[in-house]
């Protein structure tokens, strides 16, 4: 229900973009683990998602913020699975959520039809790390502070839309739970409210 209402929110909030000075996008999100991460799941993540709005601060700055999703899964076959003291063999389902929440600022090569851009933001990342053994399962939630420097390219369809495609590196900082949870992200996708540009 929350994820129902959460979406719901996000999509009224685009038309108050369109009209308030700024633009929102819808991308398609690729997830490439690093670090501790790739340790745990060594496998690309084809499951994300990623809402952004962003606001004129100047012709060529815009401020805003993003929410997105990326959900990384592997199976190993008879792997030992240790936590402390306890230790568990068995065939492993592996999952890792990363919820990012960040705020951050881009800055565009402004004029013609094809804008790149490069930003850098900060904020949070819900990490939600699971691993199934059967009918039990081990659990790690924690919130990690993330910082994300990205580069991507803005191609203009029309008036009011246009094609964007990014990189993205979440560099999330260890947590007494656990340890960093990196990885870096392909957006592609599309962006609203451009008539003003």
């Amino acid at each position: 229900m929350k994820k129902i209402i959460l979406f719901c929110v996000a999509i009224m909030s685009l038309g108050a973009v369109y009209g308030q000075g700024g633009y929102g996008a819808m991308t398609y999100s690729m997830g490439l683990p690093m670090g501790d991460l790739k340790t745990y799941v060594d496998q690309t993540s084809f499951r994300g998602t990623n809402l952004e709005l962003f606001w004129h601060l100047k012709k060529n700055v815009d401020l805003g913020g993003e929410i997105g999703w990326n959900v990384f899964y592997k199976k190993e076959e008879q792997k030992t699975y240790t936590e402390g003291t306890r230790s568990i063999t068995g065939i492993q389902y592996r999952y890792t959520n990363a919820v990012p929440m960040i705020f951050g600022a881009r800055w565009r090569k402004v004029g013609g039809k094809t804008q790149p851009y490069f930003g850098a933001g900060i904020g949070t990342t819900y990490i939600n790390r699971a691993t199934d053994f059967g009918m039990y399962r081990i659990t790690n939630n924690t919130w990690q502070f993330c910082a994300r420097p990205e580069l991507g390219l803005i191609y203009k369809l029309n008036e009011g839309s246009a094609a964007t495609i990014g990189v993205k590196y979440y560099s999330n900082f260890k947590t007494n739970d656990l340890d960093a949870q990196s990885y870096l992200a392909v957006n592609v996708g599309f962006l609203w409210g451009l008539s003003h540009w």
